[in-house]
């Protein structure tokens, strides 16, 4: 462009030095701090392991089931509690009949000093109950459970009533809690009737008074003791034990798998590590049957024999050599309705393809319920059949 002229820009010599001279400085601070990084990673990677911290790699896309789902350790479990007491302030819907409640409450007011005769003290505003409640494993003094209170007389409803002071005690004789607290009626099943409100709540009502002593690291012995009990999946717990931590001792005692923790570790950490390990299950064939509700539940690939079984207008056949059923629906022989047929074919008689095949044939659960029991009585059922 006429008349444009470039020009270079100069800082001025003071300028000048004072930025060289900022470089310079911020130089010698990057070299400085990578030295000082350096040298502290070198003093982590010289550590010893046994002061860094070690903590169970996550196992989320391992295939099976965690062993804290499947397993329990022995000597961490709840304890349960029983008592005998009075609940007062009742609105009219307490014991009528029964001369329990005005007689323990009558006790009751002697000990405090107070005598009054039976006569005296009829009234529908008390009821005699039962307290229950489950302490949790290493419960200490001062820690606070609920606790559930249930009528042993002819109350109306617990509601609104108020639990007086009621030691519980376990199955050695010893109290551990005291309970006492105002009353919520928890029973759902009869929302809307005083009957069924006879059972109720008291959140956080009793503290525990005495520590609960548990024997759980004797000889340094952790114990693996599986919920639901399989000789297959107990093998596989043992191996998988024994092949992650080989430094650990397992052996196989009786129905648990047994852990020995070296003298020098925590036992503690070292339940953690093995709670987060993976073992494949191997369940039992059982098929479980609700009538009330008319639920099925079952495994997918439970087999059944060559049979044939009908009931009313259901008609099934399980054909070993074609290794096929075919189902057959017959009409009720009212009206005038075509009888219909209905044949299907799969690659293997199993529990789940027979019940889709016969809800599709439209029977009735509870004629699918008769079938399984019936396959179950002839032996053709390789499955534990529960029937609740």
């Amino acid at each position: 462009m006429k008349g444009f002229r470039s020009a270079e820009f100069r800082f001025p010599v003071g300028l000048r030095s004072g930025l060289r001279n900022a470089g310079a400085r911020r130089t010698g601070l990057y070299t400085g701090l990578m030295r000082t990084i350096l040298f502290a990673l070198s003093v982590i990677v010289a550590m010893p392991a046994d002061f860094r911290a070690e903590e169970p790699a996550p196992q989320s896309d391992e295939e099976g089931v965690r062993l804290k789902d499947l397993a329990r350790i022995q000597g961490v479990r709840t304890n349960q509690l029983l008592g005998y007491g009075i609940v007062v302030g009742l609105p009219g819907t307490g014991d009528t009949r029964s001369t329990l409640a005005s007689t323990s409450i009558q006790n009751l007011l002697g000990n405090l000093g107070q005598n009054f005769s039976e006569k005296e003290l009829r009234a529908r505003n008390i009821a005699a109950v039962i307290v229950t409640a489950e302490i949790p494993p290493f419960a200490r003094k001062g820690d606070r459970i609920n606790v559930t209170v249930s009528s042993i007389g002819d109350a109306k409803s617990l509601e609104n009533g108020v639990l007086v002071q009621t030691p519980l005690q376990a199955g050695n004789d010893q109290i551990y809690a005291v309970a006492q607290g105002p009353i919520s009626a928890t029973d759902r099943r009869n929302k809307n009737d005083d009957a069924g409100k006879t059972v109720g709540v008291v959140l956080n009502g009793a503290m525990v008074e005495k520590d609960l002593q548990e024997s759980l690291f004797q000889n340094r012995e952790i114990r693996i003791q599986l919920r639901s009990f399989d000789f297959t999946t107990l093998d596989r717990v043992h191996k998988k034990v024994q092949s992650t931590f080989p430094e650990l001792k397992a052996t196989i005692d009786g129905s648990s798998v047994v852990i020995t923790v070296p003298e020098n570790q925590e036992p503690v950490s070292w339940i953690a590590r093995v709670e987060q390990l993976r073992v494949e299950p191997n369940y039992p064939a059982r098929v479980v049957i609700n009538e009330r509700t008319g639920t099925i539940v079952m495994g997918g690939d439970i087999r059944v024999d060559p049979v044939a079984i009908s009931r009313g207008g259901v008609q099934l056949q399980i054909n070993a050599s074609r290794e096929a059923y075919q189902g057959v629906y017959v009409a009720p022989p009212a009206g005038n309705e075509k009888a219909r047929q209905t044949t299907q074919e799969f690659s293997g008689a199993s529990i789940a393809e027979i019940v889709e095949a016969l809800n599709e044939m439209g029977a009735s659960v509870q004629d699918i319920i008769s079938i399984l029991e019936a396959l179950r009585d002839s032996g053709a059922l390789h499955a534990e059949l529960v029937v609740m």
